[in-house]
């Protein structure tokens, strides 16, 4: 198999949601009612749902002309995020801002590995490759290309080595459309979703994943490291 064989190679993240959206949300109805079930109960999620379509509608009226001039065109994918913000912003007003991140990370346990699951290829098929760590280092390359052409991600690369890829994500429209809503933190939870999923997705393929800044955090810029473990 070649890298180029691989799934979804060289489509941006927008594009692979779009594509499993049917998949991705009956994992949220099935996994994330749940947790917030657990938590607010039935009266409460109930409370959640009116809160959070009055949220959308609020969040629709957001400018978001610094985003599209990223070139961000996907107009599923921009409504995507607003709904997934609208979801978290009425949970702050439920909860408060810090129970809200601690659900968010609650649902994430859940859905983070059968969500990645669903867009990443599969660590047996990353076996298959001469150097699992060069194929998936080629990935890479061409997964930032296609972010950045999608207006989804500014990108630095600060090694790109036979020991270690290191980007730095300098813009992230994951971030930026929480933050243009005024609820940066709604994307907290994605951050979250890859430290639940890249440690043990890529260990087995002897890639150790490090990151110890996000944007959504409020740093200045999300510092993804790929290292092959010696």
């Amino acid at each position: 198999m070649k890298v180029e064989e691989l799934k979804n190679y060289g489509k941006a993240y927008s594009e692979t949601i779009a594509e499993n959206s049917r998949e991705l949300k009956k994992l949220l109805n099935k996994e994330g009612i749940k947790v917030v079930r657990q938590h607010l109960g039935i009266l409460g999620s109930l409370r959640l749902m009116l809160l959070a379509r009055r949220e959308r509608k609020r969040l629709t009226g957001v400018d978001l002309t610094p985003v599209r001039q990223k070139g961000l065109t996907s107009d599923f994918f921009i409504q995507y995020l607003i709904e997934n913000t609208a979801s978290f912003s009425a949970m702050t007003q439920i909860t408060g801002k810090e129970k809200a991140i601690a659900i968010s990370h609650d649902i994430m346990d859940k859905i983070a590995w059968p969500m990645n699951e669903l867009l990443y290829p599969s660590v047996e098929q990353y076996k298959q490759m001469e150097d699992p760590f060069q194929a998936y280092r080629d990935y890479m390359r061409a997964l930032m290309v296609a972010e950045k052409n999608a207006g989804l991600h500014d990108y630095e690369v600060i090694e790109d080595s036979d020991k270690a890829t290191a980007i730095n994500i300098t813009y992230c429209a994951f971030s930026e459309i929480p933050r243009l809503c005024g609820i940066v933190e709604a994307c907290e939870s994605a951050c979250y979703g890859d430290e639940v999923f890249f440690p043990s997705y890529l260990e087995p393929l002897g890639i150790r994943f490090v990151r110890t800044k996000t944007l959504a955090r409020g740093d200045d810029c999300c510092d993804y490291r790929f290292e092959r473990i010696q």
